[in-house]
């Protein structure tokens, strides 16, 4: 039989974890400026551990997004910018992000961030934010 006691520190503890599921667990939309252009992805939340698909591919930069699901290593959202040259890829930026992490002002829990392709110069901006769940 459980103690009265020990049943409430249990739901003390597993009510707040409960509560923040969802927002573990929420798509993500990320805003990128390249070339001229803004497009808006939303990027599902995945338990693959795989390389993540470009988002947006360049003459000369790749945006790669992925949204892992805790707890798979890497969880959370982490985002590469990779420059080309010669065909080959390299990495320009990547920075990752805790599940569920807070908006930090206009521009999404990313806030606004800018890459420069250090060859030829051009500018890419993104930002991220957690997207509604779709139904």
């Amino acid at each position: 039989m459980y103690k009265q006691g020990n049943v409430k520190r249990a739901i003390a503890f597993l009510l707040p974890a409960m509560l923040a599921a969802p927002a573990l667990t929420q798509p993500v939309a990320c805003h990128v400026a390249y070339a001229g252009a803004t497009r808006v992805f939303v990027i599902e939340p995945t338990a693959h551990e795989g390389p993540a698909r470009p988002l947006v591919e360049g003459a000369s930069v790749i945006v790669e997004v992925a949204n892992r699901l805790p707890p798979a290593p890497g969880a959370g959202v982490t985002v590469r910018t990779l420059g080309l040259q010669d065909g080959r890829p390299y990495l320009l930026h990547q920075a990752s992000y805790l599940p569920g992490s807070p908006a930090i002002g206009p521009h999404g829990f990313t806030g606004l961030q800018v890459v420069r392709e250090p060859s030829r110069g051009n500018e890419l901006a993104y930002w991220c934010e957690t997207a509604p769940n779709r139904p």
